[in-house]
């Protein structure tokens, strides 16, 4: 087929063909090595040492004429789908659709993801930047899996092209900020998870775009305030815990525009003071957590604004004063039937000293003696008919 040499001596042809991951036709060259194309995404691998990929011809055969050489590389529309299924060193368990290059130590992305692809995961390597353009052309993408890396900046349009994205995992970072641009091209997402970052604040440009998003987990970051407005676009979000941060205290201006919010986490933080009313706005709140804070006092106006029927409380682990105030916040919680304290039992007292470390439901009557025994020695009809208004 391809005729002989002019001296008569036929060549001697080695054809190499793989189909996976890559497909490669070669024809041996004497005397020279060959590389196959196709392998590129090695190079995003964790530096190792490596051999040459094919050994070297075999020469000093005598030879002095030109040795011909020829590649064919002969690939059906089909089959080359098919190597552009799964990028190495990564692993399609659904051909196409699903692409799993997590916890290959990666320091770069691997190059050719196929369009096709539907959820891509990366988590577990040593991602520390995302390039513009990354993820352009994947309109299929519907979810991206990015924890546990060492991803610090996001700026620079680096999330574009994913208008189709519905869940995004970026938990377990090193993310100090979200850039203005951050949300820019995600409006179709609905979980974002940014927990186990660095995150000192948010700009409220950064979240402006996520109109569709309805879980947001800010858990476990060194966020130490809320600026109004900062969730102002978030109005189908309905669950959002912001625990295990530094926040000192809960201004109602930051929870101002979250009509469908159910759960609310602010478990763990350094919250001493609720502003009246804090929560006031929150008309479909169903659970409110403020587990592990350091409230000490209870100030009744501001979860007394809560009028979702059956909503409930979690206020265990704070250091509570033990005193008449705190007694009538509670009294008069009892008496509101949508409020529920689900972990009332477990509360206890940090203050006064005689009563540190009893739970309050046993020495909430005694709470505002001191209060209602003078009253008595005055007058004990007076004591008997209105000592509850009092305490």
């Amino acid at each position: 087929m391809f005729g002989h040499p002019a001296n008569g001596e036929t060549p001697e042809w080695h054809l190499l063909v793989f189909f996976s991951p890559s497909i490669i036709v070669l024809a041996r060259v004497p005397g020279r090595g060959v590389r196959p194309e196709g392998l590129s995404s090695h190079e995003c691998l964790m530096p190792s040492s490596s051999q040459p990929f094919m050994e070297q011809g075999r020469g000093g055969c005598g030879h002095t004429s030109l040795t011909m050489a020829i590649v064919i590389v002969v690939a059906s529309v089909f089959l080359t789908s098919l190597a552009a299924a799964c990028p190495i060193p990564c692993t399609c368990p659904i051909s196409g659709s699903v692409v799993d290059c997590g916890g290959l130590h990666l320091l770069c992305l691997p190059s050719r993801l196929p369009d096709g692809v539907w959820l891509l995961e990366l988590s577990h390597n040593n991602l520390s930047h995302l390039p513009v353009g990354t993820f352009q052309g994947l309109w299929g993408l519907r979810v991206l899996l990015l924890s546990h890396n060492i991803l610090r900046d996001l700026s620079g349009g680096a999330l574009g092209g994913l208008s189709f994205l519905e869940q995004l995992d970026l938990s377990h970072n090193q993310l100090a900020y979200l850039p203005p641009d951050f949300s820019a091209t995600l409006g179709s997402l609905l979980r974002l998870d940014l927990s186990h970052n660095l995150l000192t604040s948010l700009d409220p440009s950064s979240l402006w775009r996520l109109g569709s998003l309805e879980q947001l987990d800010l858990s476990h970051n060194q966020l130490a305030e809320l600026i109004a407005g900062v969730f102002g676009g978030l109005f189908r979000l309905h669950w959002l815990s912001l625990a295990g941060n530094q926040l000192q205290r809960v201004e109602g201006a930051a929870l101002a525009v979250m009509p469908g919010l159910e759960v609310l986490s602010l478990a763990g933080n350094d919250i001493s003071e609720l502003e009246a009313e804090a929560f006031a706005t929150l008309g479909a709140l169903g659970l409110l957590s403020l587990v592990g804070n350091r409230l000490q006092h209870l100030e009744f106006k501001a979860v007394a604004g809560i009028r979702t029927a059956g909503t409930r409380l979690l206020l265990a682990d704070n250091p509570w004063t033990c005193d008449c105030d705190l007694q009538r916040a509670f009294g008069k919680l009892g008496h509101l039937r949508h409020l529920r304290v689900v972990d009332l039992g477990n509360l206890t007292c940090t203050g006064p000293e005689r009563l540190s470390g009893a739970v309050l439901s046993g020495v909430e009557a005694q709470l505002c003696a001191w209060l209602r025994l003078p009253l008595c020695w005055a007058s004990r009809a007076l004591c008997c008919s209105w000592w509850l208004w009092l305490c």
